[in-house]
């Protein structure tokens, strides 16, 4: 019936008034009154009127509600039902309130307006009297009526069966002893009429809406069996009167959506029954769900549908759940809230994940909603236990939700029907049955995300990702293993990168690894935070690596299942969760941009898939091939040796096809030059040193040397790192890929590349983590084998059964459940191994605080076993990332290898003193140290035990730490021999120094601050073979020349000053005055008898100090009148005895003579005599507060310097330098644009050592 017949003549039923003249319908005592309710349902109408008024059994009553429709449905139910029967409300009127309104407004039908439920009445022969009842019949002749509410959507449309069988349904339990109170149709599509939609319906704790049919299950009468539900649809819904009212009808609080199961549920709870009659039919459109018009009935604009089916679906949990229950699904629903808000973030529509926020919190942020609500319903009469079978068994949306993905990632293009009833359609123009079959989604654009499987793969493995995690997730910071803390900010990044002078252990001038920068750029982006930025690398590198790897398969295969494949077990391979465990910072990068590398590498290469032969690749590809291995070799440096390997092959093959080979070169120095370039002076430091390619960023722990086996299985060894035998799987897979007789190109070159990996990976085994390698070599194997699994189905499946076929199944069967294997492991036992969630602070707070003032002293960081004892020299809390590279680019420390030695040896040795030279004031061993090691410690003379808790114990150094550190000149640049150290007994100076090996002249400051100052003079000599020009010393200025003071910073907003003057450093060793002209004869120092001398000779507080004559006329230079360590004099010759004990001791030790110059180290007593010939210089000369006036061409009495020929590294006191000029003024050059000059007058050697400057 079309819709022009019903607006020229009204339903017959219809003109009638259903009148009372009707005859007895089938079941007469259930008395049905229909509510129909439309809103802009003009295109569905006239099939939900043709199916209501044509019922095989009849309504008694029809009311209708309109509620403000903008199209044609007011007219339709006007012409249809009559004026009178016609309810026209607001708009902005819910589903439930326009039924409330409705039934409000029907009156009860009875025995008078409906004839055949009247008593009988008549003669009775037998009494001969008229009755009105007979008191041997019942009441009414088919009982007491029983009233119905049947509620039908504008958008519905009802066989005309369908309440004939709702009614059978409803009289069978009645003559059961059973009263169903709610009774529902089964739902099928609107025009796909063998689609099943509904067959009851529940709701899970989570949410979702629960059906239990497969995706686009069809009718084939396999659920037509009666029986109890949670819940049928509101459309169609057959309701008993007396149940709603009692009820109170649909909840306010949801004007659409839910309110079906809302109602349902409170019905179970009051004790009432709700079927599902399958017999009974209807076509369900659901045009609302389906965005196929307008929601007005929630809030005062237009809302989504996805917010409002989310608000009320947490509602409808919330206010029925009873018991404990509630807390567990209160918490489900606010994760899978956020997991979902974050998976729609990853599919691009944040549309979706907004109405997932607002539908939430829309119901949370009103508890007084919520409590009033679960207040009227009351305590339930049934129990919550009955009801359980009602819901979704355990796990059913998990299953459900992992078969929709599988679908979807195989590659099936039909449209998305999900069983739920709300989220699939088809759609076609107004007309006949055999309209197009048309895909109409409410999710449309997650929908087609879904059917895209790379953000889906990003979201299940992250949630892996994050379920191993577990125990890295929290406060404090990543640390162990080879990761060591971040700085507390972005900045402490970039300076640590940037600064020209590190303080590491020593300090030193080595170059900072470049993934510094990089590192502090990503976190630059993500507002200053280090500890997250890195939090963010290291959780996400799994599940990025297998996005990043689909993405980068594209090219590659065409089936998104194979893709799909090799992306997760190349995300689960075990140098990809092993970095993780480890802390190795590298491979996690790698892991990530390696799939992409390879993809631009094959760009670069010309091995595009469909590219034309003889067509060079473009520039485009070869600077995006270059820029992508500058970013991943500052991580891991060993990709630049096998791409220069790869490059060298494509150079190779396309010779040998006749390619241009200039045009190859220029691309292949393109890529192989620009690392180098953009990462140098560190990349140079590669190339000096090529065995620093196979480390990577971090520590080198030297632990995860793995076997033969562990190798050939993709594992490196080392924590989460274990090799299994299902992972050989791979390996068997691409071998039979060689088998395949197309693309065998591709197939080859991955199996080259395989080859190279695994040969960079065995001889790095051992002496570095073969980490980054592995990856090289399972991506490549995993590419041939992808590449090889392509239509390998077919081919097996045409021959003839063999060998082939089982040993394909096996194949099969391991590599599919390598991944899986993995993927459970890991997240049984976690991702924590050496890398845990720990304090920043590798000691106490007080002695990194005390470490920032101006002391800036250092502590001996000591942990290891009983067979080997490591040690840390740290400043502040503790080293921090980057550290390590710079002290493995610095060098090893003899010196300090044996102080630490002697010290936890118990040597019995002073090794307080030593350390004092290293500024150390504090000792500390961790927590796991020998006890040996603390009884040791405790009984060392000069520690003092602080403190002792579970963490560790302190101990403190009773002397003051020495401020000043020289190196002798001819320790020839390496880190050994003795070292003297000065101001420890007097003013403490506000920086260390440490004297540079191979240098003379030159002081530099172990400084926090960025830069250090030198003092040079021209070059003594030129760089031998092998020797490293930078590390050559200088020797002093001729007299007419000037000396300057140059800052060698890169920041010249940090100037500080040295410790170390012109005057302190001016000994030289043999051979040096060959670098410059003959010392001009200066004028003679003043005798004994004088006052200078007299002055020179007193101590503080003008008394006279011992050996103060030593200190104040005799020096380590050559000058006439004495060589090294001699006297200046007859008189000083005359009373050196007397005066000065401690320096002719110390002379005496190093067996030095008047005149002679030595350049033999000395021994340990040698040593120590000419520690006491320090001590003594100190309390003689070193304390005078007035100036001392330099003149030009005269020698400064009271001049400290080191004697060439002297104890190596000893300031010892001698007279002064004859014949030597010393400049009135130093002249400082600012690296600044314009020139500050400043004067610098000259103090004694003493006080420019505690770096004293006026």
């Amino acid at each position: 019936m079309s819709v022009h017949s019903h607006s020229a003549a009204p339903h017959p039923a219809a003109s009638a008034g259903f009148a009372t003249q009707q005859p007895a319908p089938e079941f007469p005592r259930h008395v049905v009154t229909a509510v129909l309710v439309s809103h802009d349902g003009a295109r569905w109408l006239p099939d939900a009127l043709s199916g209501l008024l044509g019922q095989e059994r009849p309504v008694q009553s029809v009311v209708a509600a309109d509620t403000g429709s903008a199209d044609e449905s007011a007219r339709l139910l006007t012409e249809a039902l009559g004026e009178e029967r016609v309810l026209h409300l607001a708009r902005r009127s819910g589903f439930g309130t326009a039924v409330a309104e409705a039934v409000r407004g029907a009156p009860v039908l009875g025995p008078e307006e409906l004839p055949y439920l009247k008593r009988p009445s008549g003669w009775d022969p037998v009494n001969r009297v008229w009755r009105d009842d007979a008191y041997d019949m019942p009441d009414l002749p088919h009982g007491e009526p029983i009233q119905w509410l049947w509620l039908l959507h504008d958008d519905c449309a009802p066989a005309p069966e369908a309440l004939h069988e709702l009614l059978r349904v409803a009289d069978a339990e009645l003559l059961a002893n059973r009263e169903a109170a709610i009774i529902g149709p089964k739902l099928r599509g609107w025009y796909d009429r063998k689609q099943l939609l509904e067959v009851g319906v529940s709701i899970a704790r989570s949410g979702r809406r629960w059906t239990g049919l497969e995706r686009r299950e069809q009718d084939q009468g396999q659920h037509d069996q009666v029986r109890p539900v949670l819940s049928v649809s509101s459309a169609g819904m057959l309701v008993r009167r007396d149940v709603w009212e009692q009820l109170g009808g649909f909840d306010a609080r949801l004007p659409l959506m839910r309110d079906d199961v809302d109602l349902c549920w409170r019905a179970h709870a009051a004790g009432h029954q709700v079927l599902i009659a399958p017999d009974a039919s209807l076509r369900h459109a659901e045009a609302s769900a389906r965005e196929r018009r307008p929601i007005d009935c929630v809030g005062r604009s237009v809302a989504s549908p996805h917010r409002v089916d989310k608000a009320g679906a947490v509602y409808t949990l919330l206010v029925n759940t009873r018991g404990a229950l509630l807390a567990y699904v209160m918490l489900r629903v606010v994760l899978g809230t956020l997991l979902r808000t974050l998976a729609y973030l990853v599919g691009k529509v944040p549309g979706q994940a907004l109405d997932e926020i607002t539908g939430l919190s829309g119901v949370l942020l009103r508890p007084g909603r919520i409590s009033a609500a679960r207040k009227r319903r009351g305590r339930p009469a049934t129990e919550p236990s009955e009801l359980r079978p009602l819901f979704p068994p355990s796990g059913a949306t998990v299953r459900a939700t992992v078969e929709q993905v599988a679908s979807n990632i195989g590659g099936r293009s039909e449209p998305e029907l999900s069983s739920g009833g709300r989220h699939g359609a088809v759609e076609s123009g107004p007309g006949d049955d055999d309209a197009d079959f048309l895909e109409i989604e409410q999710f449309a654009r997650v929908k087609r995300i879904a059917r895209k499987p790379g953000p889906m793969l990003f979201v299940v493995l992250l949630l892996v990702s994050l379920i191993a995690c577990r125990e890295l997730l929290g406060t404090g910071v990543l640390a162990g293993g080879d990761l060591l803390p971040t700085p507390g900010h972005v900045t402490d990044l970039w300076a640590s990168y940037v600064d020209g002078w590190h303080p590491v252990g020593t300090g030193g001038t080595q170059s900072a690894p470049p993934y510094l920068a990089a590192l502090a750029a990503l976190a630059t982006v993500f507002l200053g935070s280090t500890g997250f930025t890195l939090t963010l690398l290291l959780v996400c590198s799994v599940p990025l690596a297998g996005f990043i790897a689909y993405f980068a398969s594209r090219p590659l295969v065409e089936s998104r299942l194979l893709r799909a494949w090799g992306s997760v077990a190349y995300a689960f391979l075990p140098a990809a969760t092993g970095a993780l465990a480890g802390g190795r910072l590298g491979t996690a990068v790698l892991a990530v941009l390696l799939p992409l590398m390879a993809r631009a590498a094959a760009a670069a290469g010309g091995f595009r898939a469909g590219g034309a032969k003889g067509r060079l690749p473009s520039w485009r590809a070869a600077w995006a091939y270059a820029l992508l291995l500058t970013f991943t070799m500052a991580f891991t440096p060993v990709v630049w040796p096998i791409a220069l390997l790869w490059e060298f092959g494509v150079l190779v093959l396309r010779q040998r096809q006749g390619e241009p080979l200039v045009a190859y070169g220029l691309r292949f120095l393109a890529v192989v030059l620009t690392p180098l370039l953009v990462l140098a002076p560190w990349s140079v430091d590669l190339l000096t040193d090529p065995v620093r390619f196979l480390k990577e960023a971090g520590l080198d722990s030297g632990s995860g040397a793995a076997s033969a086996l562990d190798l050939l299985a993709l594992s490196p060894g080392g924590p989460k790192g274990g090799g299994t035998l299902l992972l050989l799987g791979f390996v068997l897979a691409a071998l039979a890929a060689l088998m395949r007789g197309e693309r065998q190109l591709t197939v080859r070159t991955a199996w080259v590349v395989a080859l190279t990996g695994f040969l960079f990976a065995a001889v790095s085994n051992g002496s570095a983590w073969a980490g980054p390698a592995t990856l090289v070599y399972g991506l490549a194997l995993l590419t041939a084998a992808v590449v090889g699994a392509e239509g390998a189905k077919e081919r097996v499946a045409a021959q003839s059964f063999g060998w082939r076929q089982p040993v394909a199944l096996i194949i099969a069967v391991a590599s599919a459940a390598a991944p899986l294997y993995a993927a459970v492991s890991w997240m049984v036992s976690g991702a924590d191994g050496p890398v845990s969630r720990r304090e920043p602070s590798q000691v106490p707070a007080f002695v990194a605080a005390e470490s920032a003032t101006r002391d800036q002293a250092r502590t001996l960081v000591l942990t290891g076993s009983d067979a080997r004892t490591d040690y840390a020299l740290v400043r502040g809390s503790g080293a921090r990332l980057g550290d390590g590279e710079l002290a493995a680019a610095g060098g090893a420390d003899t010196r300090l290898d044996d102080v630490v030695a002697h010290l936890v040896a118990g040597s019995g040795a002073d090794q307080t003193s030593r350390l004092g030279a290293y500024a150390v004031r504090y000792v500390y061993a961790q927590q796991g140290a020998p006890r040996d090691m603390t009884r040791v410690l405790n009984a060392t003379p000069g520690l003092t035990q602080l403190s002792r808790d579970k963490h560790g114990t302190l101990w403190r150094l009773d002397q003051r730490v020495a401020r000043v550190s020289i190196v002798p000149s001819g320790s020839g640049g390496k880190r050994g021999g003795h070292v003297s150290r000065a101001g420890a007994g007097g003013r403490r100076s506000r920086r260390g120094a440490h004297h540079h090996p191979g240098r003379c002249g030159r002081a530099r400051t172990a400084a926090r601050r960025p830069g250090h100052r030198r003092l040079e003079g021209h070059a003594r000599r030129q760089a031998a073979d092998g020797e490293d020009p930078r590390r050559l010393g200088t020797g002093l200025r001729t007299p007419g020349q000037r000396r300057a003071a140059r800052p060698d910073v890169r920041h010249p907003d940090h100037p500080h000053r040295v410790g170390l003057g012109a005057g302190a450093a001016r000994g030289r060793p043999a051979g040096a005055r060959a670098a410059g002209p003959p010392p001009s004869r200066g004028r003679r120092p003043p005798r004994g008898g004088g006052r200078r001398h007299r002055h020179h000779r007193r101590g503080p507080g003008g008394r006279r100090a011992p050996g103060a004559a030593a200190a104040g006329r005799r020096g380590g230079g050559t000058g006439r009148g004495g060589a090294a360590g001699g006297s200046g004099g007859r008189r000083d010759r005359r009373r050196g005895g007397r005066r000065a004990p401690a320096a002719r001791a110390a002379r005496r030790a190093a067996g030095v003579r008047p005149g002679a110059v030595r350049t033999a180290a000395a021994g340990p007593a040698a040593a120590a005599a000419a520690s006491a010939a320090v001590r003594a210089m100190g309390r003689a000369a070193a304390v005078r507060g007035r100036r001392i006036r330099a003149v030009p061409g005269r020698p400064v009495p009271g001049r400290l310097s080191v004697p060439a020929g002297a104890v190596p590294g000893r300031l010892v006191p001698g007279g002064p330098v004859r014949g030597r000029p010393v400049p009135r003024r130093v002249r400082r050059r600012s690296v600044c644009r314009r020139s500050v000059r400043r004067s610098v007058r000259l103090r004694p050697a003493a006080a420019l050592l505690d770096g004293t400057y006026p």
